[in-house]
């Protein structure tokens, strides 16, 4: 098949190795340091579960310590979808099935497709779609394909030997199964060295690029060999935001890991009290309305 412009540049400037990522003996290295970190950590902490770390609570845990202990105790109201987030979450799906089908159907099926299952399959989402109106579900359903077709326009087609995996969970249990970090990539190319992508509905920020560093660490953590390259694509234009995962990559991230452990550690002692640091994140804590440092309030 002959590819388009758009399509050459995407397969040239982000699909294509580059440099060659960290190797086996580097990423046992930082395994090993990081393990210790977090056996010293964990020493003496109740619960009979894993401290668990994603993306996201790495995000809460930068952006406010006092966000990051609400939701370690599992405060907040449960997670109920908005129009934004819905229109995320039908891309993403859409997306999902367009590479497990190799584009053997026209955009607007498979975005219909995608709604019908994720109604089915996922209550958050089928509560949300079964709230809307007809005109309300073509809107979102428009929407979801003029994103999928701009994919098409802009990715080539994944050939079967890059092993596209979409929606792929991730996970890695260290110091005795004391810590599990974990998160569910977009799609993940290549047999290994890999390379892992991120779809974004809406603006850039600056804390994708950490959630892209996190599934560096993860995927190294788990297959013994670091991705070449991870990056956060906005789905609005289908431009990149790329980074080559090296040592340093790694490592920085393996130290948010273990401040974040560090912190969990402590309170679940009940050793010290929260840092609190008011910000935008402010309007999404559950305790935004009794901090005495929040800016929701």
């Amino acid at each position: 098949m002959e590819l388009t412009a758009a399509q050459r540049r995407t397969l040239d400037e982000l699909i294509r190795p580059g440099r060659a990522p960290p190797g086996p003996e580097a990423v046992e290295a930082i395994r090993r340091d990081l393990e210790a970190e977090l056996q010293r950590a964990m020493t003496n902490v109740p619960g009979t579960g894993p401290l668990r770390l994603s993306k996201g609570r790495l995000s809460m845990h930068a952006a406010c310590e006092g966000w990051f202990q609400a939701d370690l105790a599992g405060e907040g109201e449960p997670f109920g979808h908005g129009p934004a987030t819905a229109a995320g979450t039908l891309t993403h799906r859409a997306i999902q099935l367009d590479v497990a089908s190799e584009r053997g159907e026209d955009v607007r099926t498979v975005v219909e497709r995608a709604a019908l299952r994720l109604a089915r399959d996922e209550p958050d989402f089928g509560r949300y779609w079964r709230g809307l109106d007809g005109l309300d579900r073509a809107e979102h359903l428009a929407d979801a394909a003029a994103r999928l077709a701009l994919y098409r326009a802009m990715f080539p087609p994944l050939e079967r030997s890059w092993q596209p995996v979409a929606e792929q969970y991730l996970a890695a249990a260290l110091a005795g199964r004391s810590v599990l970090l974990s998160g569910r990539v977009d799609l993940m190319l290549g047999r290994g060295p890999h390379l892992l992508m991120d779809f974004k509905t809406g603006e850039a920020r600056p804390g994708y690029a950490e959630d892209m560093r996190f599934y560096a660490l993860v995927v190294a953590l788990s297959f013994g060999v670091a991705p070449y390259r991870v990056a956060t694509v906005f789905c609005e234009s289908m431009e990149w935001q790329p980074e080559d995962v090296t040592a340093d990559v790694l490592e920085r991230e393996a130290l948010r890991v273990i401040d974040a452990a560090r912190s969990a550690a402590l309170f679940l002692r009940e050793a010290r009290s929260p840092s609190l640091a008011p910000g935008h994140h402010c309007r999404w804590c559950p305790r935004a309305l009794s901090c005495p440092a929040s800016a929701a309030r």
